[in-house]
């Protein structure tokens, strides 16, 4: 083996930008005037030469059929891998989420720079990491070191809360957002559990009891705004109104939020009221739901309206053999993933509000059912372009980290699609594309849904976004 020198041990952008690095574990100062988040310093132990013929012969012994001498004994001590595991995963959650993913987590990378190595937001960004990776790599290990993460950041967080003044840190506020996003993560069953709601409420505690701290500066709101759309979320999982503390805190942050997706959060408000008065009110009828369901169709279709016109999907014909193929001989691309995700999320709510419409006995079906299979089709065209070799130059087989990310937000979407949709064909090609994500993305989570989907089940939507872990990592 050629001997390449030992490895660097700069800080990750420094190594990248082939930059001497002072090695300031706190912020680095070519990251701290880059004004970037200095992470990725390697673990010593890593550079350090070791005897490794035990792990060698234990490697040799289990290739032959043999038990090594650890199976039968003490297991092997694994705390140096543990350490190596919440830096990969940390960095990785970074690059792929944080900074890559999602448009949620800007309040993130300055808090966590300059807070503790060893404090509670640290502690709470490793748990969160760790349940990240395991939930993309199925992995009941990782998830058990998340675990573990997720209990320190807990008892760190408990001690810091004695003092007052910690309650109205944006750090603090950030940490248990986290913790939140770990729940959901670690708890994916198909009924909501209670311990979904515990972190996102003591968030909202936190935020009445900043009063005017929310509004002070950038991070401070972006925070404030999180607390609004998690907690809405959650209400609409578990079927419950949205508290008026949450409507009072949204109106209060109109005056600093004028974006699109901010509007949608006010008609999403709407929407999770309305299953809660459904759910509460043993069904969905009622001259008056449907009355709200139409009011609420309409804003969204208003909404859709007014989006950008840079943000419209660009349609494509095309002739593709591998995969499902298309529908309709065709797809659609769109400038983004988070593009995407609006324009899906808005069509998924539409899609819920139709169903009451059509369900109603009073009324003529044929506009509410019409409506449905024009969605679910945009939905469908939707698809290929993030699973599809040659649909975007980045596309792989086996799926990269990116495309997985993208498909588990696709999977509600076409769940509700093939449920309501009276189109056999339209149904056929949705269970394809979905078993075509397990297949070529190693994706355990989308044959679950196609299960679903093939046994005929009723299960909410709302619920499937639950199970593909979605809440916590939606853009």
């Amino acid at each position: 083996m050629v001997n390449k020198g030992r490895p660097s041990k700069d800080c990750l952008p420094c190594r990248k930008r082939k930059l001497q690095c002072d090695l300031k574990r706190e912020s680095c100062g070519q990251c701290h005037r880059a004004k970037i988040l200095c992470h990725g310093y390697r673990n010593l132990q890593d550079l350090a030469f070791r005897d490794e013929t035990h792990v060698a012969k234990h490697k040799v012994l289990t290739r032959l059929g043999r038990n090594p001498p650890e199976a039968t004994g003490l297991s092997m001590p694994i705390s140096h891998l543990n350490v190596n595991m919440g830096t990969r995963c940390r960095e990785a959650f970074f690059l792929l989420y944080v900074t890559g993913f999602s448009r949620s987590c800007t309040s993130l990378v300055p808090l966590y720079t300059q807070a503790p190595a060893n404090g509670y937001l640290a502690c709470s960004v490793d748990a969160v990491s760790l349940a990240f990776t395991a939930v993309q790599t199925e992995s009941q290990q990782v998830m058990r070191l998340a675990n573990k993460r997720y209990v320190a950041a807990i008892q760190g967080l408990g001690k810091a809360l004695r003092d007052p003044k910690v309650l109205e840190s944006d750090e603090t506020l950030q940490s248990v957002l986290l913790l939140d996003a770990y729940e959901k993560l670690s708890s994916r069953e198909v009924h909501t559990p209670p311990s979904w709601m515990s972190h996102i409420q003591g968030a909202i505690s936190l935020v009445e009891a900043r009063g005017t701290v929310n509004f002070s500066n950038p991070i401070a709101r972006q925070l404030a705004r999180n607390v609004v759309k998690i907690l809405t979320i959650t209400c609409g999982t578990a079927k419950v109104s949205v508290p008026e503390s949450v409507l009072r805190l949204r109106r209060e942050l109109d005056a600093f939020n004028t974006d699109t997706k901010w509007d949608f959060i006010r008609i999403l408000i709407e929407i999770v009221n309305l299953r809660a008065n459904i759910h509460h009110g043993g069904g969905g009828g009622g001259a008056g739901i449907v009355k709200k369901a139409k009011e609420i169709d309409q804003s969204l279709a208003s909404l859709e309206e007014k989006l950008a016109e840079f943000w419209n999907p660009v349609p494509v014909v095309a002739t593709i053999s591998s995969g499902p193929g298309l529908l309709d001989g065709q797809y659609d691309i769109y400038p983004s993933h988070y593009a995407t995700q609006i324009w899906n999320t808005s069509r998924t709510m539409r899609l819920e509000m139709n169903r009451i419409i059509g369900d109603d006995p009073r009324g003529s079906e044929t506009g509410a059912l019409e409506t449905i299979k024009r969605i679910s089709r945009q939905i469908c065209h939707a698809v290929p372009q993030f699973i599809l070799p040659g649909a975007r130059p980045e596309n792989t087989e086996p799926f990269s980290p990116i495309q997985k990310l993208q498909c588990r937000v696709l999977l509600a979407p076409l769940y509700l699609s093939a449920q309501l949709s009276t189109d056999r064909h339209m149904r056929e090609w949705i269970c394809s594309s979905i078993d075509y994500m397990a297949e070529k993305g190693n994706m355990r989570v989308a044959k679950n849904v196609a299960d679903l989907l093939g046994t005929g089940s009723d299960v909410d939507s709302w619920a499937v976004w639950a199970m593909t872990g979605c809440y916590a990592m939606a853009a």
